[in-house]
């Protein structure tokens, strides 16, 4: 077997054991955060919440998250992964569990509240868990598998949200959406004890790994830390002006991410859809997006080009979102702008995400990504509220949707045009570049 097909059955063998978990929890994590979009759907009518109230619950979910964000990423490098995912999953578990109790705007947003608190760090985590095992030439790919769970979980989301809230609503005493966030925060809490036994915190740790793995993947993961102009600490991180760029790029991007993920379902209900239906159209731009996610980030990889791989998704899913406006009474225009959308933000993330890779060493990279998050994750405090208030005011989706389309336009022309790629032009021989 020669050295390139070595590494590829190498790198399919780490991918193979530490992909499948993590995608799982990265499904549960957006269901867990997310399901208010679809339990609003009848706590509206039974606690009188209204979009204003819905939009703030939303958004202040972020606020804890945010806050939270930095400290628990880098509690990963001191305890790190196993112990990390399963504090970060049985808390946020038990806070969705608890949610189903709410009767009160106060609780409402105590408890969204604090599932941030409990979710923080979880998916900046993943991305510097991911840096330990995956060589930055391979790092798209990897990343593409990790978000297209996150493109993927409408697919299981809505479905099973149409379910649960018609099928159990009134069982036991209970209305459909307080099953819906009891049965959806059991398996947090299953798979952070899941991460507990499977989940190892480095190579150097993998009893599934000959001493032959593991040598190569060490080599190939120095081979990364050789190269030129690296970011080596946090303290170099917070003073280098493209990561606070590469931070408001992500914020940009995830206005449109968060926008859709919570106001998409009564967008379509607005059209005429029922619960039910909503759950399994919801399937069809997830599915697309997933699509859009793996193949893009392959092409970015083989190609080694990455501003213009997320600059054009996100044009995309720019028009995509503007050209919702003009679908009228259409289910099926809609669902063809809003598919556009999804596969332009699908495909954008992962190939977003490995940038500061390739600028952040695995030293730095806990703290730089955790910050690159935080900025960004800001967006989920704005979004929502943002769209509940304007829909509120205007009565439609219009004015905010046209709103979010320009901030992904803005982003696009950032990665494109203004942000600078490392320069590895003092990369030792036979390495191998990385790319931004």
């Amino acid at each position: 077997m020669g050295p390139a097909a070595a590494d590829d059955k190498l790198h399919r063998k780490v991918l193979w054991r530490i992909m499948p978990l993590l995608c799982a929890a990265y499904v549960v994590n957006y269901i867990d955060r997310t399901n208010i979009s679809f339990a609003q759907l009848q706590m509206a009518d039974a606690l009188s919440f209204s979009d204003a109230a819905f939009g703030l619950g939303a958004g202040v979910f972020f606020v804890g998250y945010a806050l939270f964000e930095v400290p628990s990423n880098l509690l990963m490098t001191r305890w790190g992964a196993r112990k990390t995912f399963l504090r970060i999953m049985t808390l946020w578990g038990l806070m969705t569990l608890l949610t189903a109790f709410v009767s009160t705007p106060a609780q409402f947003y105590a408890a969204r509240f604090f599932l941030g608190v409990a979710e923080a760090g979880f998916a900046p985590g993943v991305l510097f868990y991911l840096g330990l095992w995956v060589p930055h030439r391979r790092v798209a790919h990897a990343m593409a598998l990790f978000f297209a769970a996150f493109a993927a979980s409408p697919i299981i989301a809505g479905p099973l949200a149409g379910m649960i809230m018609t099928l159990l609503d009134g069982a036991q005493g209970l209305r459909g959406w307080q099953w819906l966030f009891i049965i959806e925060g059991i398996p947090a809490i299953a798979l952070g004890f899941a991460a507990w036994r499977w989940l190892d915190d480095s190579p150097a740790r993998a009893a599934w790994l000959s001493a032959e793995d593991k040598q190569a993947l060490e080599k190939a993961l120095r081979e990364d830390d050789s190269q030129g102009e690296v970011i080596g600490s946090l303290r170099q991180a917070a003073r280098d002006p493209r990561l606070w760029l590469l931070g408001v790029i992500n914020f940009l991007i995830l206005l449109g991410v968060y926008a859709l993920t919570f106001w998409q379902p009564r967008m379509l209900k607005d059209l005429g859809l029922s619960i039910w239906a909503i759950g399994f159209v919801s399937m069809i731009p997830a599915a697309i997006g997933v699509a859009a996610a793996i193949l893009i980030s392959r092409r970015s990889d083989r190609l080694g080009e990455r501003r213009l791989h997320f600059a054009i998704p996100a044009v995309v899913a720019a028009v995509g979102l503007s050209l919702t406006v003009h679908a009228g009474g259409s289910v099926v225009a809609a669902l063809i702008c809003l598919s556009a959308a999804t596969a332009g933000l699908a495909a954008a993330m992962p190939v977003f995400w490995s940038v500061p890779n390739a600028l952040l060493s695995r030293k730095a990279a806990a703290g730089g990504l955790a910050l690159i998050n935080t900025i960004g994750i800001t967006a989920g405090a704005a979004a929502p509220p943002l769209v509940g208030f304007v829909r509120a005011s205007t009565g439609g989706f219009s004015a905010s949707l046209y709103l979010l389309s320009g901030a992904l336009l803005l982003a696009a022309a950032l990665m494109a045009f203004a942000y600078r790629a490392p320069d590895h032009s003092a990369s030792h021989a036979g390495a191998t570049p990385r790319a931004a």
